[in-house]
């Protein structure tokens, strides 16, 4: 009797009732979400966030209206709003993998890893081929030290996307970071000379790739792709001037030596190894080169004074991050002195 006087309850005029309330709550929502788009597009942002809030309100328990709204908030910069509005809708929908996605990014933001991780998690077991969801993996496990697995998370988008410029660009610096700079280059390549990659892409794709040469000891090869992406290389540290400064010296190219030197300087003139360098280069007994140094090194050097400087031998100059294990090579008492 129970039994049949549910059936009656959901088949009968009080469950079409209901239907068509629901009904015409989403058809209201959607006209309201339809407004936002022509609210949004109009610059009427603050127009746009009230309409998608009344839809909301009109119809809390529709997700992909929630959905819609907490995208609104990120893309306007309204991260918290958003992540309650993230995590109201993984509630309404659980098996919808975009909310566990967004959420993740956002937490990851605010440094709550683990929290970003157990979303991103549930994200990927829904949608195990999501590339933008397997590179924040990867980007996690890099920060967690595991280098080893983040090399293969982003191998696993390569065999989504096998052009995908990011994933090889973390895959790159991942594998020169773990001493692996030969399946460093073949990657990196490719990038330099790819159209659909964007100019900083090119420009780090290059930086890497002058690393990579200089791991080899191919310094001719290194300073001509450090060059190449100094030329839109954004941010540059005295950090990076010091290394084209130390590869231009190993390839015995003296004239761009002195440039770098002052570059590094003046972003930091207390830069440790660039001021060591710089009492190298003033040491040497070239009168030429010794102009040279006073002429572009802002800092006053040792060697115009009385007393002359300690000697430094060019093989105890700190190679770049990367580059240590090319000084301690067999041929590392034979780098080139200055000519």
């Amino acid at each position: 009797m129970c039994c049949w006087l549910c059936l009656l309850m959901l088949t009968g005029p009080g469950c079409s009732s209901w239907k068509q309330k629901m009904a015409m709550r989403d058809s209201e929502s959607q006209e309201l979400v339809e407004q936002v788009r022509v609210a949004t597009e109009s610059g009427r942002q603050e127009q746009a966030a009230e309409l998608l809030k009344r839809a909301v309100a009109n119809n809390p328990n529709n997700a992909a209206v929630r959905q819609q709204l907490s995208e609104f908030l990120i893309a306007n910069g309204y991260s918290e709003e958003a992540i309650q509005q993230l995590q109201r809708t993984t509630v309404l929908d659980p098996d919808d993998p975009r909310p566990y996605i967004d959420l993740s990014y956002l937490l990851y933001e605010k440094k709550q890893y683990t929290d970003a991780l157990k979303n991103l998690e549930l994200g990927l077991n829904l949608d195990p081929t999501n590339i933008r969801a397997l590179i924040l993996k990867g980007e996690l496990e890099e920060l967690a030290g595991l280098n080893g697995t983040a090399i293969e998370t982003y191998h696993r988008v390569l065999q989504v996307d096998p052009y995908n410029i990011v994933s090889r660009l973390k895959l790159a610096s991942l594998e020169i970071k773990m001493g692996e700079h030969n399946r460093a280059t073949p990657i990196l390549r490719p990038i330099c000379h790819n159209n659909s990659a964007t100019i900083d892409q090119r420009a780090e794709a290059q930086w890497l790739l002058g690393i990579a040469y200089g791991a080899d000891r191919r310094w001719s090869d290194s300073v001509a792709s450090l060059e190449q992406s100094l030329k839109n290389r954004k941010d540059v540290t005295a950090d990076d001037w010091y290394r084209v400064a130390y590869a231009c010296l190993q390839d015995g190219q003296m004239e761009k030596v002195y440039p770098a030197v002052t570059q590094a300087l003046t972003l930091n003139p207390m830069h440790t190894e660039t001021n060591r360098l710089s009492h190298f280069l003033t040491q040497q007994n070239q009168p030429t080169q010794i102009q040279q140094a006073s002429m572009y090194t802002p800092l006053q050097q040792p060697g115009f004074i009385r007393q002359a400087p300690q000697p430094i031998p060019i093989q105890t100059l700190t190679p770049p991050q990367g580059w240590e294990w090319a000084a301690r090579g067999p041929e590392a008492s034979d780098l080139l002195p200055l000519q």
